[in-house]
Formats: C-alpha cells, structure tokens, sequence
C-alpha cells in the first residue's frame, strides 16, 4: 500500500513539474513575402489572397513566433481598397506578435522619398533591427538599392552603423529583404530579378566584412538557394501567387547553436509547433 501510494506521489510531482517547466522552444520567427493582392485573379477580386492569409495567421498565432516580417509586395496595384484589404489582414495577427515591413517594387515603386515617406506613413518603418536572445535581424529597404535612388546613400550608411553594433553581440546576424542581391551567382548579369553590379560590389563585401549569415528575400515567387563566401542566400516563395514548383506558403527561421536556418511551409504543410 505504502508502494502504491509513493509510486503515485511520484508520478504527480513528475507531472506538475512538466506542467510547470514546458520544454522551452528554439528561438524563430516567420517571413511572409509577396502576398501580392489581386494578383491571382489580375484584378480587383484578392479574395483567393484573403483565404490564404487568414489560414498563415491562424497558423502564426498559434506558433508565436518572436516576430513576423513582411518582405515586400503586399498589393498587386497600390489602390486604396487593395492597400486596406493588406491592413485588415495583417489585424488578423495577435496582437502580441511583433509585425515588421519592408517594401517591395510594388509597394514603393522606384523609391523616391515621397515613395517611401507615403510607405512609412502607412506601415510605421521601411527597416528594422531585432535583437533576439540568439540572434540579431536586420530588415532594409532593397528597393532604394535597387534602383539606386536618392536614399541609397542613406540606406548604406544606416546598414553599416546597424551591422557595426549587431556584430558586437558576437551572435548570428540575419538580413531580410525583397529583392535578393543576386539569383545563382554574383556575377551574374543586371536584370529585374537581382541587385545591380555596382550595388552588388558595394554591399556583398559589406555583409561579409560584418559576419552575416543568411540573407531572406522574396521578389522571384518561387524558393531559390545561393551563396556568397560563406553568406547563406534564402529566397521564398509568395504567400500569394507562386511562381514555381512551391505553392504557396511562408518561411520559417530557427535558430539553434548559433546556426540560423530557413524552411519553406506550404500553406497546408505549417506545423502544429516548432519543436
């Protein structure tokens, strides 16, 4: 009897503590890029768009991730009832998860400074630094770069001062924005798909001099991988229409052992929990 009654006390306390201390999860967060409304349908119909990105916040509130970031295009046609329809999708999230944005060629244009200016205006910021407990992420404005616009001068010289102080926490750094620097290789030539040479040449050292990891973008709608000198290149997918063999879906970054690493979910395929 005394067995069965000790046996018993054991398993409570077992489960009370497990109760109590869930096993903690890997730091991560969530890249949406291109969700692009009114580009399935080429019109003014985004309903397919709404439907997805009512299933990626469903999935997203339940992760939790530490944040999400928007890496461009988010309207097919700048209207006003398209750009609403973005606002009220992005009211789907929980309140409690951080939302970053960073414009894509559909959102700014060319980026002049009334662009982007109308751009901040709407979203709050057109570049971001997280400090995770195990990483740091940079969001920036490609699309000044892109086009080497007036505020390309700028946008470098905030980039070097926030890579300046992200290197000094010694963790890894992410960078995430809508245009990839480059597609398959650095040399590759100048086309709508990538950076410019001489943005290429300017920024790619850059990058490597300060100890980058991994750069996130979007821009292509299908899932692409590359590398510059140890640098880890990650485009995705669009969360709208898609351009490749991938559907539509999302990226999901961990970070484990000083080791960031990107996945791409089909919509369907998000799971449950980050283990």
């Amino acid at each position: 009897m005394k067995k069965a009654f000790l046996i018993a006390a054991l398993a409570a306390i077992t489960l009370a503590t497990a109760c109590q201390s869930p096993k903690p999860q890997r730091e991560f967060f969530v890249q949406i890029s291109d969700p692009q409304l009114g580009f399935i349908n080429e019109s003014e119909d985004f309903t397919p768009e709404r439907e997805n990105m009512e299933r990626i916040a469903a999935a997203i509130n339940r992760l939790q991730p530490d944040f999400v970031v928007f890496s461009g295009d988010y309207v097919q046609w700048r209207t006003e009832e398209s750009l609403e329809g973005f606002g009220q999708m992005c009211a789907l999230f929980d309140k409690e998860i951080p939302l970053f944005f960073v414009p894509g060629n559909h959102d700014v244009g060319e980026a002049t400074p009334e662009d982007v200016e109308r751009f901040i205006a709407r979203y709050g910021h057109d570049r971001f630094v997280f400090e995770g407990e195990s990483y740091t992420a940079i969001g920036y404005n490609s699309c000044v770069i892109k086009t080497i616009a007036e505020g390309e001068p700028k946008e470098y010289e905030w980039m070097r001062q926030s890579l300046k102080v992200a290197a000094k926490r010694d963790l890894p750094i992410i960078l995430v924005a809508h245009h990839p620097p480059f597609v398959e290789n650095p040399q590759e030539e100048n086309a709508g798909v990538n950076l410019p040479q001489e943005m290429r040449a300017k920024y790619l050292p850059l990058f490597k001099e300060y100890g980058v990891d991994l750069i996130l973008s979007g821009h292509l709608h299908h899932c692409v991988r590359a590398e510059y000198e140890g640098i880890s290149l990650a485009t995705t997918s669009a969360a709208g229409r898609p351009l490749g063999e991938e559907p539509s879906g999302v990226t999901v970054v961990t970070i484990e052992e000083g080791t960031p690493t990107p996945t791409f979910y089909p919509i369907d395929a998000i799971p449950e929990r980050i283990e």
